[in-house]
């Protein structure tokens, strides 16, 4: 697989057209859960801050007003990201450094507002942390009059991802939207300096300004991933015209405006301008920037075999032909009904390993990574479905696709404990950094996203293909009864995915 794809936990009907740039990858900061589209931002810093709306308190609180004698540092989180988890101790640290200077830490939790999202398991979890977590923890739910805290802050601020901060000044204006972290490996680490960004709102000597031209130029960026996401599914239409076309072309010429974060992105936007240039009749246009998305990825040391895509379509632009189909896309050979693949892992880094399907078990199998937020947001889930079904005849298997780098792996297994207790396979990476089970599962069955799972029967063929959050407990026990009818369950919508992530 060149490129995976990251699907966000909620089912949006726009959910292919999340932000391209907003994905998640080691040593940059790091949004940990997708759990939203990118929408223009209507909240920035430098703007009053919205209302605290939030209806429950289960620590500390009620805070019901921003007081003009007080700082205030917002964080969004859901649990059980261990991500949200680790950060709990450098926000007490940040309460009791500055409690006494003015500062209020408020802990905002969104499960509710999260598919599957249960806010009774979030009071039991933070009851269990109540000694180690030391600030104000309040429950976002619907508030009848003025909507839920996520809609009125995170949305409006384009923030599409956990967890995410908002310092509030004393003159109740927010100063700095962002990630309070980064991830680095399974390691949280804190960069962005909020103490330093507190000192000075404190001290009245933070320059909101600047922080707002920052946001909106990270904002400016998202945006062009969005755009491009959305010409790029225009364009797959190759009958496309007239103003249709039109309306593609200028789309795509807008996602190529500015600058960008480096050559390998300014090259997948380019390579969609060229696609849209194409098929405006533009054949020594489109060509001549083909040839500048090649030169771009050499720029960017890309592997030869992820280039290999790159110079069919140049080559297929030559001739006079627009290719089927853009790099991302595959041709589908494994479907639902279709004898399920052999199973070819790498090492198996927990459990028994599982070399052949035995005819007394179903299995469920999910791809995975563990720079995936919403792979890693899914585990509590796919535990659950481990230990009520596991007596029954289902195995589970989190057949991890982390790329070439799988040293992060088993460290992060190790982590996880018995929140992730199901057997676990690194991919069996060949020379050229390609995984056989990425190969004859995920790319053989059209997806480009993860996290993707498959069911497979008793009889050794596959039952249903598709998000994790989409397979129903309904569904497993007809697998395991012999009862599913695979011809009613359709395979996943590869285009259903959010950003595009380099595998390391």
């Amino acid at each position: 697989m060149k490129t995976i794809l990251l699907t966000t936990l909620f089912l949006l009907p726009f959910a292919s057209l999340q932000s391209a740039e907003s994905g998640l990858k080691p040593n940059v900061p790091a949004p940990l859960l997708l759990i939203n589209e990118w929408t223009e931002p209507r909240l920035k810093p430098g703007d009053p801050a919205p209302k605290l709306i939030a209806t429950e308190w289960i620590q500390g609180g009620p805070i019901k007003e921003f007081a003009n004698d007080k700082a205030y540092l917002v964080e969004f989180w859901a649990t059980p990201l261990w991500t949200c988890d680790d950060n709990i101790t450098h926000l007490n640290e940040l309460f009791q450094k500055f409690k006494d200077k003015g500062l209020i830490v408020v802990g905002q939790n969104v499960n509710a507002k999260l598919a599957g999202g249960d806010p009774t398991n979030v009071k039991s979890l933070a009851g269990k942390k109540a000694n180690t977590r030391i600030y104000p923890v309040a429950l976002d739910s619907v508030n009848k009059l003025q909507g839920t805290m996520m809609d009125t802050w995170m949305s409006a601020a384009g923030q599409t991802c956990l967890p995410c901060a908002f310092l509030v000044g004393k003159d109740g204006r927010i100063a700095w939207i962002g990630n309070p972290a980064e991830v680095t490996e399974t390691k949280m680490t804190y960069p962005v300096a909020l103490d330093e960004k507190i000192e000075e709102l404190l001290a009245g000597k933070f320059d909101v300004a600047k922080a707002a031209s920052e946001f909106l130029a990270e904002q400016q960026s998202e945006r062009k991933g969005h755009l491009k996401r959305i010409a790029e599914g225009l364009l797959q239409n190759e009958s496309l015209t007239g103003q249709a076309l039109d309306n593609a072309y200028e789309i795509a010429v807008k996602a190529n405006e500015g600058d960008f974060n480096n050559d390998e992105q300014r090259a997948n936007h380019l390579a969609v301008l060229a696609r849209a240039t194409f098929m405006k009749g533009e054949k020594g246009k489109a060509v001549e920037l083909q040839e500048k998305v090649i030169a771009l990825m050499v720029d960017a040391k890309t592997d030869k075999a992820d280039m290999a895509p790159y110079q069919v379509t140049l080559e297929s632009y030559k001739a006079g032909h627009l290719p089927a189909m853009s790099p991302q896309e595959a041709v589908i050979t494994l479907k639902t009904g279709d004898a399920a693949p052999k199973l070819n892992c790498g090492e198996w880094i927990q459990g028994k390993p599982v070399t052949e399907f035995a005819k007394d078990k179903a299995y469920l199998i999910e791809f995975w990574a563990t720079w995936c937020g919403p792979c890693v947001a899914g585990i509590p889930h796919l535990n659950a479905l481990h230990l009520k079904f596991r007596d029954k005849g289902l195995v589970v298997i989190g057949q991890n696709v982390e790329g070439k780098d799988q040293t992060p792996v088993k460290a992060f297994v190790k982590k996880m404990a018995d929140r992730m207790t199901y057997p676990v396979a690194l991919d069996n990476m060949s020379a050229s950094g390609q995984g056989s089970m990425g190969k004859t599962w995920l790319d053989a069955a059209g997806l480009n996203s993860i996290p993707s799972a498959f069911l497979v029967g008793k009889d050794g063929r596959l039952a249903w293909i598709g998000h994790p959050n989409e397979l129903t407990e309904k569904m497993i026990e007809e697998v395991l009864a012999g009862k599913a009818d695979s011809s009613k369950t359709p395979i996943a919508d590869p285009t259903n995915a959010g950003a595009p992530i380099e595998k390391k």
